[in-house]
């Protein structure tokens, strides 16, 4: 069975294997802020490798977060969204402002989401932190005392700046085994003053329901899909039809984390700490590659995964437009490269405009670890017509 981190400040992870003191003075966090920060640790950034400029303004039950990335050569808008949460009807409202679309979900979670370093402060694995008693280091003008945070050996390492005032997250950094820091987070700006109340109006036009719930730490899926391939040949995750001397077996799991995948980095390895080989390649290829026409109308997926030596290899695909983002696993017996497949039907012009594609070798007891590689965005180009 895969294990499955959160998609928003992985630092999180290493604290329920970290026994250490609450932090002293630990009081409740405050439910009136703004918060202006930057960092890799949101959805957006995790998909595109591109830092993400994060405006968090929470008012009690209702919270509005604004994430934009700069445009780059592939996405010549950059991204631009807008998600209003609301704790009293438990729902998000999640708006594309680059494409001018809104939609809503359910959103099951009776505390903010883990993007706001305020409300995630207020984590009981927060409170395991011991930082240390040295000088404080000042961030933007916040004085901060630093705690380390480390996990099982092999795995990524990580210092949480953390306020004097407040004990809330500052900043925080990831560090791969042997690779460079990653900033996930670095707030620039914070104020206690009570936000405009016209940033908590239910958006206009936002009354269709997306498929699925939210989660304070990420989305739900619907499935889990496990796939044998050895030698040469693929596998359909979808249908189980196989070619070549491939074999599939296939099990069902509801409700299943969905979590993006890293930024791709040559210092993050595609591997757990005991696994002998490691993922060293994937591709993502959608057929057809381009639509314009009526709908529904049907797509598959095909990723190609490519290892330098024997293993068995987690997968998922991260396709929540067409299908239910299934994941799996295929066993290599040799360096080589195997593809898995699935299809998915598309009902509408596609909300979130790309799917992706992420692997890692499993150790020998099943696991891994957070640090994926990605294919990256694979764009859908599809365009539904008389809607």
């Amino acid at each position: 069975m895969a294990r499955y981190f959160r998609p928003a400040f992985l630092v999180l992870i290493f604290l329920s294997a970290v026994t250490v003191p609450r932090l002293p003075g630990q009081s409740p966090q405050p439910q009136t802020y703004s918060v202006t920060a930057v960092g890799m640790g949101t959805v957006e950034s995790m998909f595109t490798g591109k830092e993400s400029t994060l405006k968090i303004f929470r008012n009690g039950p209702k919270e509005l977060i604004e994430t934009t990335i700069a445009p780059w050569e592939a996405s010549p808008k950059g991204i631009h969204s807008i998600n209003l949460f609301d704790l009293q009807t438990h729902k998000v409202y999640m708006r594309n402002v680059n494409l001018g679309t809104c939609s809503w979900m359910s959103y099951v979670s009776a505390e903010m989401p883990n993007y706001d370093p305020i409300a995630a402060s207020a984590s009981p694995d927060f409170g395991k932190l011991n930082p240390n008693a040295g000088k404080p280091e000042v961030v933007n003008g916040i004085p901060a005392r630093v705690a380390e945070v480390s996990g099982p050996p092999g795995q990524p390492t990580a210092r949480v700046w953390i306020a004097e005032k407040g004990k809330f997250i500052v900043k925080m950094e990831m560090t791969p085994p042997d690779g460079k820091p990653i900033k996930m987070l670095e707030v620039k700006q914070v104020s206690f003053t009570p936000p405009l109340e016209s940033y908590f109006t239910m958006p206009s036009n936002c009354e269709t329901q997306a498929q699925g719930e939210m989660t304070s730490t990420g989305f739900s899926a619907h499935s889990e899909v496990q796939v044998e391939a050895k030698g040469s040949g693929s596998a359909n995750v979808g249908t189980n039809e196989t070619h070549g001397e491939a074999t599939v077996r296939t099990s069902g799991m509801a409700s299943s984390q969905v979590n993006p995948p890293p930024p791709r980095s040559p210092h993050i390895g595609a591997t757990s700490p005991n696994a002998t080989s490691r993922v060293v390649d994937v591709r993502l290829h959608l057929f057809p590659d381009h639509y314009e026409g009526p709908c529904p109308h049907q797509i598959k997926l095909a990723a190609e995964i490519t290892t330098n030596g024997p293993g068995v290899v987690w997968f998922r695909f991260l396709a929540g437009s067409v299908s239910h983002s299934p994941e799996g696993s295929v066993s290599f017996s040799s360096a080589g490269t195997q593809t898995v497949m699935t299809e998915g039907t598309i009902t509408a012009t596609p909300r979130v405009p790309a799917a992706s594609f992420i692997a890692i070798m499993e150790d020998a007891q099943g696991q891994h670890g957070p640090l994926n590689v990605s294919s990256g965005r694979v764009n859908y180009n599809v365009t539904c017509t008389g809607q």
